[in-house]
């Protein structure tokens, strides 16, 4: 077996093997702590490497740039005492890109970068906010112990599972050297102009256009080669990566393709005759159509492999509660009742796909399977509309109503892009939705300027998928109402006190059975208010050239293609 992986791994003794992925949308930076994009992703995870993630095919964390998962340990004295504390190990091999050697300074780099004042990453603060203290080893650069004072659901994966960043490559002046991170966390801190000057000039730095596209640099197998806008991104395989001197690495260590072209294809008939053509080796999120067309064409059905696996995913409405109309929750529970959910399935998803109640997997323990997909009920819908005070008064066939002394008619906007997926439910949506008075305008706008808008706030209704991962869901950064701010991640603007008191207490309660009920209050929360409306969960469609040997995950997207070998190998 060893034998045969080693065939496969592209040393300089191997013939290379390059692989060519679709990218159905271009990312708009490489940088873990600021890119918003789920493409970005799966990219970045090859250059800056996880200190642990999630093992595709066990879905159990995996160590990385670690030598083993640590064990929390109760701390008995101490500044500390009553918390837990992490003990990790850094692998000895573990190097960056110029062979420097990863040590827990850039662990401890990591977190002051995302600290500083002038650094604008709300989601990275939030998970790693339960983190009291870093030390590292003074007699061993490669041994970090970190400190919780107070329990937190992800604590491991808060102390391991985010991407690492080499501090003398992003920090080139050393700046964040001179400062603690326990004066960067401190909101009282006050700053001198000299130190307010630096701090800003790093941020200046760290968000820069050399930092989002060219210099992009890890300890991962893989080092961009060469990015070019709207056509391709370009991975190559390290030469002398420190991965092949391990002797059983994790799968996330391995990489066969010598090296990976992410071409930016965004329309799907353009993918398919690329992929006909022999030009790509992959591609996924093929429309549902299309995916059973060339499935069942004899022409085609053996010339290329197909692929469904279940993914950990919820596709959604995201609705934006800041909106005067879709601030009242009958509003939005009028529109939930009014969309045709057995059409999205049947001739949509064709299929391929369930229902889903929430933001919640239906594959987790505490989803709550009590509550009941909602289904179409035009009068309901009716009712709530003119329960919330919305009539036709001028004859033009639309409810309106008064609000803050202006007349507002019952309109709608629905942003999508020109995937089918998404245009084929936001028709659905309009038409169903028309049946109850409401009118849905359908605005087709570029991903790039989609990605800006929905930074902005500046939308109604969206076509969305939230990702879940294999460990506990910690809801607190998309739900909590102290994250609806300029750069927060609370996009949807939802505010309720009684959710705002269940988050807190869920990512924070030691007991099994009080997290099991804030579980299940969150869920019914969400699905009495609707501030989002749940749609379902589905499978992926990946179609693959046969010159490739093919593993799937439920982990997005679905494959892993650093795992991408030769057929037959």
């Amino acid at each position: 077996m060893l034998a045969v992986l080693a065939a496969c791994k592209s040393t300089p003794e191997t013939a290379p093997f390059e692989v060519t992925v679709r990218l159905p949308n271009e990312p708009e930076s490489l940088h873990p702590i600021f890119s918003k994009s789920l493409y970005a992703s799966q990219i970045e995870s090859l250059i800056l490497l996880p200190i642990a993630e999630y093992d595709p095919m066990t879905m159990t964390l995996s160590p990385l740039l670690i030598t083993a998962i640590p064990v929390g340990e109760k701390v008995t004295e101490g500044k500390h005492a009553n918390g837990k504390v992490f003990h990790l190990q850094f692998r000895p091999e573990a190097n960056w890109a110029d062979g420097k050697p990863v040590t827990g300074e850039d662990y401890l780099f990591t977190f002051k970068s995302v600290y500083n004042p002038h650094v604008n990453a709300p989601s990275w603060k939030s998970f790693m906010d339960f983190i009291s203290e870093i030390v590292v080893d003074p007699n061993d650069p490669k041994k970090v112990s970190v400190y919780l004072d107070s329990t937190y659901i992800l604590d491991l994966e808060a102390t391991t599972n985010f991407n690492l960043y080499p501090a003398h490559t992003y920090d080139p002046e050393n700046i964040m050297s001179g400062f603690t991170l326990e004066e960067l966390r401190d909101p009282g801190k006050q700053w001198t102009a000299e130190q307010d000057s630096l701090l800003k000039r790093f941020a200046t730095l760290y968000e820069s256009p050399e930092y989002f596209r060219e210099t992009v640099s890890g300890s991962g197998p893989y080092q961009l080669d060469q990015w070019m806008t709207g056509e391709f991104i370009r991975l190559i395989r390290k030469e002398h990566w420190w991965g092949d001197q391990l002797k059983d690495p994790p799968l996330l260590l391995q990489a066969y393709p010598s090296a990976i072209t992410y071409r930016i294809i965004l329309d799907a008939a353009a993918a398919e005759a690329a992929l006909k053509a022999g030009e790509i080796d992959l591609m996924a999120e093929v429309p549902v159509s299309d995916f059973i067309r060339l499935k069942g064409d004899d022409q085609w059905k053996d010339k290329l492999q197909f692929a469904t696996p279940a993914l950990m995913q919820v596709n959604y409405i995201e609705v934006n509660n800041r909106d005067s109309i879709l601030a009242d929750a009958r509003i939005r529970k009028a529109l939930a009742y009014s969309i045709d959910y057995d059409g999205i399935l049947n001739e949509v998803m064709q299929g391929l796909a369930r229902r889903a109640t929430g933001p919640i997997h239906p594959d987790k323990p505490y989803y709550d399977a009590a509550l009941q997909p909602i289904k179409q009920d035009v009068n309901q819908s009716l009712s709530l509309i003119q329960q919330a005070g919305w009539k036709d008064t001028n004859g033009n066939g639309t409810p309106d109503k008064m609000i803050g002394g202006k007349r507002e008619e019952l309109k709608l906007e629905i942003k999508i892009t020109n995937k089918e997926e998404g245009m084929a439910i936001a028709n659905i949506v309009k038409e169903n939705a028309a049946k109850a008075g409401f009118e849905i305008d359908i605005v087709v706008v570029d991903p790039s300027q989609l990605q800006q808008d929905v930074r902005q706030n500046n939308f109604e209704l969206l076509p969305l998928r939230v990702r879940a991962f294999p460990s506990a869901d910690d809801p607190f950064p998309i739900w909590h109402s102290s994250n609806d701010r300029q750069g927060g991640s609370n996009r949807s603007g939802f505010h309720n006190a009684e959710l705002d008191q269940v988050l807190e207490e869920l990512r924070t309660t030691e007991n099994s059975e009080t997290r099991d009920a804030d579980y299940k209050r969150f869920q019914e929360i969400l699905y009495d208010q609707q501030p989002a409306i749940f749609l379902y969960v589905p499978l992926e469609r990946i179609i693959g050239s046969q010159r490739i040997e093919l593993q799937t995950s439920a982990r997005r997207p679905g494959y892993f293609e650093n795992l991408l070998k030769p057929a037959g190998s």
